[in-house]
C-alpha cells in the first residue's frame, strides 16, 4: 500500500484548503490503533471526520466518510487527548518525504485562555504515533509511550520531542535508491521519466489521484495484487483520474483491512489446526504402542507362579527361579519373589495387569480409528486454507468451531466443571480435582441429588443432577460409567461404583479436600463400555485434554 511520502504530499496540498480552520470537537479511539476525530467547517458547519490509522500495514491520514465504531469497539480516550478537546487547526506542514505529519493547533485550557499546542502523527513504518507537544517542543503525552532508557526513540511526558530519522531527499540527491518504492518503479516504466519534471512537481506542482486497478493478463499470482490509489499511473494497473481522493481511500483500505483480516484468522486457523493435528498424532502413537502390548506373557507368567508356588515356600527372599516357558518350552522364564510378597500375590498382580491391558486393547480398538478419521479430515480442510477463493464466511465459521473444540482449551475446560447429558437429557457434573471434587459435591450439588464414586479407589466425585427424582436405570449408569471412566479403575472390569444421595456424605473431618465418609449407599459393577462412553461424549473430551 502506497501510503507514501508522494500520496502524503499529495493530500498535504489538499489539507492547507481543507484541514486548516477545521474545529475537532471529539475524537474517538477505536480498537487501539485507529482514531476518528469528528469536526465542523466554520463557515457552514458541515461535519467532516479525519480518520488517523496507527495499525501496521495501514497508516494512513484522511478524511473519511467511515461511521464511528460501535461502543464494544471503543477504547477509552486518554485524559491527554481530552484536555485539548474541542481544538482548531491552524497549519498542517509535512517535512519533505518524510511520513509525519505536523498539526498546529489552538484550544483553550481549564483558565479558558488559548493555547497553542502541536499535533504529531508519524506515520513511518512501524514508528507510529499520535503525539502532542507543548509549546516548547516537550511532548505532552502519546498514544505509545516509550519511556527513558528503552530501545529506540524516547516518547514519554516531559521529554523534548524528537522526530524519526531523517530520510534522504532524492530531489537533492538524485539518487534512484532514495526514492520511494513506488517512484523508484515508475522512474524505471514510465518513458517520459524525469528528475527536472519530478523534483519540479514536488515543489510547485499540483497533484491528482488516480484509482488503480490491477490489470489482468492471465496471470495466476500467490498473492494477488489489490486496487490501489496513488498520485500517478503505474505500470501493470489500469489508472484512472479521480477527484475524491478520500472516498478511494476509504475503499481502497476497507479492502485491505478485510484482506488483513481475512489473512488473520487464516493464520489462526491453521496455527490452531496444526496443534490439534500435532496433538492427535502423539495420541495415536501413543495408543498403536500401547495397543501392541501383548497381554499373555503376563498372563502366562501368572499361570508359572501358582504352577511353581511350592518351590518358594522354603526358600529365603529374594529368590529367583528359572522355569520353561508354557508357550515355548525352549525358552525359560525367571520368576523372583521379593520379601512382602507371596507366589499367590504375584500372581494376581499379573493376572490383573493382564485383564487391564486386554480391556484397554479394547478401549483403544474403538478410539485408534476414531483418531485416524478425526487426523484425515483435518488434513482435508487444512489443504483447503491454501485457496484463494475460500469464502470469509467460511473461514470464520471453521475458526469459531475450531477455537470452540480444541483451541487454546476445551470445550469442557471452558466450565468449571466437565459437564456430560445422560441418556434422559439430564445434567451430569464430573470433578477434575481434589479442590473441584470438594466444591462439587458440598457446594454446588443439591442435597437429593446423586452422588457417585468409584468404591476403593481415588477418581472424581460425579453428581447426576436429578433432585428428589428417580431416575432410570440408563441415567444411573451413565453416571456410574463416567465415575469408572475419570478414576484410576478405567482400565479395569467389574468395577464397584458406590452412589447415594448427596446429603447422605459427609466431609472426612481433619482430612485433605475431597476425601469423604457417606452412608446408605448402593452400588454398581461397571465394565467400561466404549460405546455408552462414546454416547456421553467422554472419550472425545479425553482426546481434546493436552499431553502432559
Amino acid at each position: 500500500m502506497p501510503f507514501d511520502a508522494l500520496l502524503v504530499r499529495a493530500l498535504e496540498q489538499r489539507w492547507q484548503s481543507s484541514l486548516v480552520g477545521l474545529e475537532f470537537y471529539s475524537i474517538v479511539v477505536e480498537d487501539g490503533a485507529t482514531l476518528l476525530l469528528s469536526g465542523r467547517e466554520p463557515e457552514n458547519g458541515r461535519p467532516v471526520r479525519l480518520l488517523v490509522s496507527l495499525a501496521p500495514g495501514l497508516a494512513r491520514m484522511h478524511f473519511t466518510l467511515r461511521p464511528l465504531p460501535h461502543k464494544s469497539r471503543k477504547k477509552p480516550l486518554p485524559g491527554f487527548l481530552q484536555r485539548i478537546l474541542p481544538f482548531r487547526v491552524v497549519s498542517v506542514s509535512v517535512p519533505a518525504f518524510e511520513r509525519w505529519i505536523r498539526l498546529e493547533i489552538t484550544h483553550l485550557d481549564d483558565l479558558e485562555q488559548l493555547v497553542r499546542r502541536t499535533i504529531i502523527v508519524e506515520l513511518a513504518g512501524h514508528l507510529t504515533n499520535f503525539i502532542v507537544l507543548k509549546d516548547d517542543n516537550v511532548i505532552l503525552d502519546a498514544l505509545k509511550r516509550v519511556a527513558p532508557g528503552r530501545p529506540g526513540r524516547t516518547v514519554w511526558p516531559g521529554s523534548p520531542y524528537n522526530p524519526p530519522p531523517s530520510v534522504a531527499n532524492p530531489c537533492a540527491t538524485h539518487q534512484a535508491r532514495d526514492l520511494t518504492p513506488w517512484a523508484k518503479t515508475r522512474q524505471q516504466d514510465a518513458p517520459n521519466w524525469s528528475w527536472q519534471q519530478f523534483c519540479d512537481d514536488w515543489e510547485h506542482g499540483e497533484y491528482h489521484f488516480y484509482r488503480l486497478t490491477p490489470e489482468d493478463h492471465g496471470i495466476v499470482s500467490a498473492k494477488p495484487r489489490m486496487p490501489d490509489v496513488w498520485v500517478y499511473p503505474q505500470a501493470g494497473y489500469h489508472a484512472e483520474r479521480v477527484e475524491d481522493p478520500e472516498r478511494v481511500l476509504d475503499e481502497v483500505f476497507i479492502a485491505r483491512e478485510e484482506q488483513q483480516r481475512r489473512q488473520a484468522d487464516i493464520t489462526q486457523l491453521r496455527r490452531i489446526w496444526d496443534q490439534r493435528i500435532s496433538h492427535l498424532q502423539d495420541k495415536l502413537d501413543a495408543f498403536e504402542k500401547q495397543s501392541a502390548v501383548d497381554p499373555e506373557p503376563w498372563r502366562e507368567e501368572a499361570d508359572l507362579w501358582l504352577g511353581y508356588q511350592h518351590e518358594f515356600q522354603s526358600q529365603v527372599r529374594p529368590y529367583s527361579l528359572a522355569v520353561p516357558s508354557l508357550r515355548n518350552p525352549q525358552k525359560t522364564v525367571v520368576l523372583t519373589l521379593e520379601s512382602d510378597q507371596t507366589p499367590w500375590e504375584r500372581a494376581e498382580d499379573l493376572y490383573r495387569q493382564a485383564r487391564k491391558q486386554k480391556s484397554r486393547q479394547e478401549s483403544l480398538r474403538l478410539m485408534i480409528p476414531q483418531l485416524k478419521s478425526e487426523l484425515i479430515d483435518l488434513h482435508k480442510e487444512q489443504g483447503k486454507l491454501n485457496a484463494e477463493s475460500l469464502d470469509k464466511e467460511w473461514i470464520r465459521g471453521h475458526l469459531s468451531r475450531a477455537k470452540t473444540a480444541y483451541g487454546s482449551r476445551s470445550r469442557n475446560d471452558l466450565q468449571p466443571y466437565r459437564r456430560f447429558s445422560s441418556q434422559s437429557g439430564q445434567t451430569i457434573l464430573v470433578g477434575r480435582s481434589r479442590l473441584e471434587n470438594a466444591s462439587l459435591t458440598f457446594r454446588v450439588a443439591r442435597p437429593d441429588d446423586l452422588w457417585f464414586h468409584v468404591k476403593q479407589s481415588p477418581g472424581s466425585h460425579v453428581i447426576l443432577s436429578c433432585g428428589k427424582t428417580h431416575p432410570n436405570l440408563e441415567d444411573l449408569l451413565d453416571a456410574a460409567e463416567l465415575a469408572v471412566f475419570y478414576s484410576q479403575a478405567a482400565q479395569s472390569s467389574m468395577v464397584p461404583v458406590d452412589y447415594t444421595r448427596r446429603k447422605h456424605v459427609k466431609k472426612r473431618p481433619h482430612s485433605e479436600p475431597g476425601q469423604v465418609l457417606y452412608r446408605q449407599e448402593k452400588t454398581l459393577y461397571i465394565t467400561p463400555d466404549a460405546e455408552r462412553l462414546r454416547r456421553l461424549g467422554a472419550i472425545r473430551d479425553k482426546l481434546g485434554e493436552k499431553s502432559p
